[in-house]
């Protein structure tokens, strides 16, 4: 079995669903797209209410999505390697303590660094939209996939009757889908336009909330190195018992806004998930000796050896956090900077996020020249990592990509320890 199987099967179950992030002022690594700051599913509810004259219209969004970061750990092909050791039956107590004493350091290294995250899909999300005179309807959706895979290290060891070496080393993989339909309203709630006040000061602010119906699956698995046998048989494994271990629940989460706006720049607070809503995943090690496949009943009983490093019965709360954004555009509206930082909060799959983003926009007064972007960005928690990324935009289309300024080295070359690609395409109509 080759462990690097682990990342295409892990993409392609949450390939049908993935976050599209729209412009969201610097959401995540990922917010390079067609969208712009006030956009229906954006970050802050209140903004959209700022800058849309009344009208009631729809809209859509298409789009490709691919991305995905790994540790700061090459591990693959040695625990490829280790695998093809872990089928042999004639080994000899010099050899053994020979892979011992390798595959044992790189189990450890793997263990304390490796992961990889994976987010891949594409997505057609219909949005409604009902500006009136000062409040604004909408209704929006959208969807994602996501997967985390890290290593669950255990001591490799030699078993002289047998002639072969053992290991209950495992892959621990966990995957997230969730579709989303939200309710929005925002409305004008103060407006200073007094002559006396100097321009800076002349404003209005809206507040806004959103209403989140949100069906989330999740599942997580064990797949232990020493059972893997072929790859054919990995792939029926894992993705039958992806859809053994999922567990669906269907909840609500609230989100409340506050948008300052003015000429020449705006401020937005956000609230996410002020109610806090909590999603299960499936359990892990039931009835083991039940389970007739000899492959997962192999990794049920693997789960069952790591109880003091996860959790077998899991709940993920979608931890309440806060959203700053800030936004300057310069009189011939050519010219912005964008602003925003988030606490930090969890993802479906137990990463750590808190986002730090700044970005620079040039939108050109003729057709021809494409609206540009350059975007850093920064997880302060988790990972720690930090983004370049671009965007070009012609009309309806967006095409933007980002890379990781962290290296890695992987087979001997260093290699950044993340990227993503994003096509989108939209329209209101």
């Amino acid at each position: 079995m080759k462990i690097k199987k682990l990342v295409p099967l892990s993409l392609l179950m949450c390939a049908p669903l993935f976050a599209t992030q729209a412009d969201q002022v610097g959401n995540s690594r990922y917010s390079v797209s067609t969208h712009n700051a006030h956009a229906i599913n954006g970050v802050n509810a209140a903004s959209v209410n700022a800058h849309i004259d009344p009208q009631m219209s729809f809209a859509f969004l298409t789009s490709f999505n691919i991305g995905a970061e790994i540790g700061d750990a090459d591990f693959f092909d040695d625990i490829e390697d280790l695998i093809d050791e872990l089928d042999r039956d004639d080994i000899t107590l010099d050899e053994a303590n020979s892979l011992i004493g390798r595959f044992n350091d790189v189990l450890a290294l793997a263990g304390e660094k490796g992961y990889v995250d994976i987010n891949v899909g594409a997505e057609l999300p219909l949005s409604f939209l009902w500006k009136r005179e000062k409040d604004t309807f909408a209704l929006s959706t959208r969807a994602y996939g996501t997967a985390h895979i890290e290593i669950l290290d255990e001591d490799v060891q030699y078993n002289p009757l047998q002639g072969t070496i053992e290991t209950n080393s495992s892959g621990y993989v966990k995957v997230a889908d969730m579709f989303e339909l939200s309710l929005g309203y925002s409305r004008l709630v103060w407006s200073n336009k007094k002559e006396e006040e100097s321009s800076i000061l002349k404003g209005d602010l809206h507040l806004g909330g959103r209403l989140n119906l949100q069906a989330l699956g999740l599942s997580k698995q064990v797949v232990g190195f020493q059972a893997a046998d072929g790859d054919e048989d990995l792939a029926d494994t894992f993705t039958d018992d992806y859809e053994n271990y999922k567990e669906d629940t269907t909840e609500l989460a609230l989100d409340l806004s506050a948008y300052w706006s003015t000429k020449n720049y705006n401020l937005g607070l956000t609230l996410s998930n002020i109610n806090e809503p909590e999603f299960d995943y499936g359990r892990l090690g039931e009835n083991c000796n039940a389970i007739t496949n000899e492959i997962s009943q192999a990794n049920c009983f693997a789960s069952l050896s790591f109880t003091d490093r996860i959790d077998l019965t899991e709940t993920y709360k979608a931890n309440s956090y806060a959203t700053v954004q800030a936004n300057y555009i310069n009189d011939a509206d050519t010219f912005s900077a964008d602003f925003s930082l988030e606490t930090s909060h969890l993802t479906p799959v137990g990463v750590e996020e808190e986002w730090v983003t700044a970005s620079v926009s040039y939108k050109p007064k003729t057709s021809f020249v494409p609206n540009s972007r350059l975007t850093y960005s920064n997880n302060l928690s988790g990972t720690k990592q930090k983004y370049l990324s671009g965007e070009l935009t012609w009309g309806w289309v967006g095409l933007g990509g980002g890379i990781s300024l962290d290296d890695t080295v992987v087979d001997g070359d260093d290699v950044p320890r993340g990227g993503f690609v994003n096509l989108t395409i939209s329209n209101q109509f």
